[in-house]
């Protein structure tokens, strides 16, 4: 099968499809639906909703860089996964400093996660894991700063996507090759018994809305490189080791970092993170999000497409390396919130709907999402409990 090219179409790499009718940024009591597709090699696109198929609908493409043999057209998944933090935090620090008539003038933000794979991807015992996220934040305020913390502390345990950092899922998962839905032995069931096939879903292409603005910096390449020499990635054995990496001999593992930085003014409409793998070589991405999701993506619709895009990365290179004759893959993805009296957030399990096409076994098929969920880095975090680690500085 032939898989079309994000930029076949010459449109933006990221844009508002249509203005819904349902989207309420104040309300967390919602489902976010992401209907994502693999297309030419590691690319990707998605189709994320502000909430339901009647709310806010945003296009958004992924790649991976020259190291993993992509194309390098678009951000890596894990850097939409970093911006996410970004825009959840510090957009939800000056919407609710706003609300309680406290001035904040600017917040600089650097986050840094970090990941690792265990095990192989050719043996079939690949496993990825995640370690807890570090969010520096330096505010330039003139209010008091015991004020600011608590702010900062209120925020944190309102953020749907620290939430979802914090809370350990057992997330559900459904897998239809062919048009049958299959039963799964491994993973934990999906209830949801029709969910939306993209491919059927979809009747066009989707474009951008000639009626509404939308940011035009959703998604920029900034033609910023990181020094030295991009070189390929194994990856699929972490016995071997890199000069590239960061080597923990005593747990065999090689730690991968994703730094994202901001700058935001509290006059700004968008929060624009530049984010980049930690490796010599890497392009630097700007992922712009607007918190109420008018004009750009919400964060937790880019958390959406960073979870999707991470699963379906590791979907096609599993079925590269098993030679596994699958091809057409698409999911629907759905991330439910509910929001409490208190004010915090709690974040249900993730259902996944995995569909496929080929001839390849019902073994294989099974392997395949069985081994995506292991190896992707963002279930991984997902499952666990990884507290984030906030530090608060004041100028």
């Amino acid at each position: 099968m032939k898989y079309e090219d994000i930029c076949k179409d010459g449109y933006p790499l990221g844009f508002l499809i249509n203005k819904g009718t349902t989207t309420n940024s104040d309300n967390l009591n919602k489902t976010f639906v992401s209907h994502t597709r693999q297309m030419a090699l590691l690319q990707k696109e998605t189709i994320g909703y502000e909430g339901d198929l009647n709310s806010h609908s945003w296009r958004l493409t992924s790649d991976e860089g020259k190291h993993l043999n992509g194309t390098d057209l678009a951000p890596f998944p894990l850097g939409f996964f970093n911006a996410s933090i970004h825009g959840d935090i510090v957009g939800r620090i000056f919407k609710t400093a706003s609300k309680e008539n406290l001035s904040i003038d600017e917040i600089k933000c650097v986050v840094k996660n970090s990941y690792y794979l265990t095990g192989s991807f050719v043996k079939g015992d690949g496993e990825g894991h995640a370690e807890p996220t570090e969010i520096n934040l330096d505010i330039k305020s003139s209010e008091d700063q015991s004020k600011i913390k608590n702010l900062v502390n209120k925020c944190s345990k309102s953020s749907p996507v620290l939430t979802a950092l914090r809370t350990p899922l057992k997330n559900t998962f459904s897998l239809i090759a062919n048009g049958r839905r299959k039963n799964l032995s491994s993973l934990n069931e999906s209830s949801l018994d029709n969910p939306e096939d993209p491919y059927n879903y979809y009747k066009k292409q989707p474009s951008p809305s000639k009626n509404d603005f939308f940011s035009d910096r959703i998604i920029v390449k900034t033609g910023e490189v990181s020094s030295g020499k991009v070189e390929p990635v194994d990856g699929y054995n972490i016995s071997k080791t890199s000069n590239n990496v960061s080597q923990n001999s005593n747990f065999n593992k090689i730690i991968r970092t994703i730094v994202g930085q901001s700058t935001t003014k509290s006059s700004d409409d968008i929060i624009e993170v530049d984010t980049v793998l930690g490796l010599p070589g890497m392009t630097h991405f700007v992922i712009g999000m607007d918190f109420n999701g008018f004009i750009a993506p919400s964060p937790v619709n880019i958390m959406g497409a960073a979870i999707s895009f991470c699963f379906l990365t590791q979907t096609h290179r599993y079925i590269h390396h098993q030679k596994f004759n699958i091809e057409g893959l698409r999911m629907s993805q759905y991330a439910t919130f509910k929001e409490n009296s208190d004010g915090t957030v709690e974040m249900l399990p993730l259902d996944t709907h995995l569909f496929m096409n080929g001839s390849a076994s019902e073994e294989h098929n099974e392997k395949l999402i069985d081994m995506s969920e292991k190896t992707c880095y963002l279930h991984a975090t997902l499952s666990e409990a990884l507290e984030p680690n906030i530090n608060i500085n004041f100028n």
